[in-house]
């Protein structure tokens, strides 16, 4: 069997009020070795019966992410923001509490923005994007470093239990009401 060899690359944008966009942040990022757990899953046929559990369709953010302590074994966000956080006035994401998989085990719930399917693209024929955003009113005054991407529930749960396949820090950023942060990821294979 060929091997998979995933990767990708996240740019972070800030689309301001005017319509002008800046690139805060361009660089890989790593596939984790959850990715490896839900593809066994799926190939081994041991664990969800949908397709859809093994989609990526949550993603955090947080405050933690550190440029020197990171790799294919991350299996958490350092610090990911909290509800309180997202979850302000006039606020569009689409929040959801759910139990991760943290290194082989069920945790305790966090909160994890849903990626609408409006927002996950084909660009080639071995890559697909996801183009995650935060709104104008969602983590106000937050200094951001880090974000996951989560495969869906590849063990079939009856709580969704998403796993972390995809991790970057970054150069931190203090999220204002004056822009909307646009992370485009793209993952080959």
């Amino acid at each position: 069997m060929e091997n998979l060899k995933a990767k990708g690359d996240l740019e972070i944008w800030k689309i301001h009020e005017d319509g002008t966009e800046e690139l805060h942040f361009s660089e890989h990022n790593v596939i984790t070795s959850g990715m490896g757990v839900g593809m066994a899953h799926l190939f081994t046929g041991s664990g969800a019966g949908k397709i859809s559990d093994y989609q990526v369709l949550n993603f955090q953010v947080g405050t933690g992410g550190d440029v020197t302590d990171y790799g294919v074994s991350t299996y958490s966000l350092k610090t990911p923001a909290g509800t309180a956080a997202y979850l302000t006035a006039g606020s569009d994401l689409l929040i959801e509490s759910l139990p991760p998989l943290k290194d082989g085990t069920v945790a305790t719930s966090e909160y994890f923005v849903r990626i609408p399917f409006s927002n996950i693209q084909k660009v080639s024929s071995n890559a697909v994007r996801f183009n995650l955003v935060v709104d104008a009113y969602s983590l106000v005054g937050t200094t951001l470093n880090e974000v996951g991407l989560f495969m869906r529930n590849p063990r079939g749960l009856a709580s969704p239990s998403p796993i972390l396949v995809a991790y970057r820090p970054f150069t931190s950023l203090k999220k204002t009401s004056t822009f909307t942060l646009v992370l485009k990821w793209t993952i080959s294979f």
